[in-house]
């Protein structure tokens, strides 16, 4: 998700439409949340968020957003007016709630992520999580723990972007009538294995010269590769500064450069690594290449001066080599609490999005030697035991479980980006065909990842748009939700049925009963 610097958002104080004055945006407030939705005996965890009603006035929905697949640390500014969840609050008079996603930051069930740990880790928990938090929480604002705020009396409206944008699409799915409307940004609604199309986007539209000497250079690898001389390999790698790693991760570490594409926005999308890159490959002599490039040799010579010349060692930050780009290497197998291991988990276990090299026979950024299967190794050696079914097996069962591109939505509001390197698993995807609509307008800009989230991309009138249509869009849905005496039931998306899959479930379940009574006992996971 994108945002501003946090600091310039906490130099005066923030006041309710009254003008009295209410807590900062940083203020982290906790949650007990459930461990298990299926099995309530479990107990429940710390789950943090921030919250403010800063544009509230009684009977305003409840904008809630989760930053997904990260720590909330430092995300209040979603809570603002300065981006599309706080100018939506404030277009329809509500307050924002933004939630830490279960095993994120410090929204933690258990002190480490074991194998066994990790079963509670999946898109059905964390809907489960959104549905149980709207319905129980006690926010801290004017009504805050009586049934004003509850989705039967209150619209919720859920936000998201990327996985966080998939997780409301998925939600509005599988709980109609739990959350009145959604925001969906760059969400990516489609598990897919083999998502080599990530790189399209980027090979269509970065800067012509680069994308001809990225594929020649590429090209060049790939055939050296190819030839099996063993002699030439090394050379090869040795010119990039990456001598003395596996095939495949030679092919992964030309990777990097590339996909920093994911980080530019509208309004920086200069002055980025990936901008630096394409300079080095470009500039040659005080002369820049044309629109042809300058080849494949003068590619490789440049590429591989831009690696040996300050990126590996900026990159690497003083870890060896091994460490540093090796894909065993870089995500461990060690059980210590980490973002990364949590996102790797999802991948592994439920929605796949393996960014490797094209099919044979297709020209591309990044080389063929780089493939599912390399993925696929990384998360048996990662998540030992884990998993019985293939991998594709296990994303085929995800996609049909949570519907993908057969989504049944209504009142979502989807926004994507054309030059975003995951809009062909997004509701824009050229394979999906999906018709914009009055109850899910689809709106594709000229953004890149999320880039909608933040008013800092107005500057892209695409963008400007889309505000300006949000604006209109959600105070008439909001104007059309009725209240009802109860609330709305729904079933635990939770059951233990999801956990089939994994071999290691009755083998460990003693072991794990005993882990969670030990963990209850320090305080870590607490009875209902």
């Amino acid at each position: 998700m994108g945002g501003q610097k946090p600091d310039s958002l906490l130099r005066k104080p923030v006041t309710d439409v009254n003008g009295t004055i209410i807590p900062n945006y940083n203020v982290i407030y906790e949650f007990a949340q459930l461990v298990d939705h299926a099995n309530p005996s479990l107990g429940t965890f710390i789950q943090r968020y921030y919250h403010t009603w800063e544009f509230y006035k009684p009977g305003g929905p409840i904008v809630l957003t989760t930053p997904g697949e990260q720590s909330m640390d430092g995300s209040f500014f979603h809570l603002t007016n300065r981006s599309m969840s706080g100018t939506i609050a404030q277009a329809t008079n509500g307050a924002v709630v933004i939630l830490e996603h279960r095993y994120y930051g410090e929204s933690q069930p258990f002190r480490d992520m074991s194998v066994a740990h990790l079963e509670y880790h999946t898109i059905a928990q964390a809907m489960d999580d959104l549905v149980y938090f709207a319905q129980n929480v006690n926010l801290t604002m004017p009504g805050g723990d009586t049934d004003a705020i509850r989705p039967h009396k209150a619209p919720w409206i859920l936000l998201g972007g990327s996985y966080a944008g998939a997780l409301t699409s998925w939600t509005l799915n599988q709980k109609p009538g739990v959350f009145w409307a959604g925001y969906s940004s760059s969400g990516v609604i489609q598990p897919l294995l083999n998502f080599y199309q990530y790189f399209n986007p980027i090979q269509s539209h970065m800067p012509a010269n680069c994308s001809a000497d990225v594929q020649a250079a590429i090209q060049l690898v790939d055939s050296v590769i190819d030839s099996g001389d063993a002699a030439s390999l090394a050379d090869l790698q040795a010119a990039f500064g990456l001598d003395g790693i596996k095939t495949s991760d030679f092919a992964n570490a030309l990777t990097y450069p590339v996909s920093d594409w994911q980080t530019l926005d509208v309004d920086d999308s200069h002055g980025s690594v990936f901008f630096d890159f394409c300079d080095a490959l470009e500039v040659s002599g005080g002369q820049a290449a044309p629109a042809s490039g300058f080849g494949a040799e003068q590619a490789v010579t440049n590429w591989g001066r831009f690696y040996r010349t300050g990126y590996l060692t900026d990159l690497c930050q003083g870890f060896s080599l091994q460490d540093c780009v090796a894909f065993d290497g870089i995500y461990s197998s060690s059980p210590t609490i980490d973002d990364d291991r949590s996102w790797w988990w999802q991948v592994c276990s439920e929605v796949g999005w393996a960014q490797v090299g094209p099919p044979a026979g297709v020209n591309g950024i990044v080389s063929q030697h780089f493939t599912v299967q390399d993925y696929s190794d990384y998360c048996d050696a990662a998540f030992s035991g884990a998993f019985s079914e293939s991998f594709q097996a296990r994303v085929d069962a995800t996609s049909k479980k949570y519907l993908g591109w057969n989504t049944t939505a209504n009142r979502l509001f989807v926004v994507n980006g054309n030059r975003d390197p995951w809009v062909e698993v997004t509701h824009s995807a050229s394979a999906a065909r999906i018709a914009s609509t009055s109850s899910t307008p689809i709106f594709l800009t000229d953004g890149f990842h999320c880039s909608d989230l933040s008013t800092t991309s107005l500057v892209d009138p695409t963008i400007a748009e889309v505000y300006a249509q949000a604006v209109t869009v959600f105070p008439q849905w909001v104007s059309e939700f009725t209240p009802s005496d109860k609330p709305v039931q729904t079933e635990s998306s939770s059951g233990s049925s999801e956990a089939k899959n994994s071999a290691w479930r009755t083998q460990t379940s003693g072991t794990l009963a005993l882990g969670v009574a030990i963990l209850a006992s320090v305080g870590l996971v607490t009875g209902l």
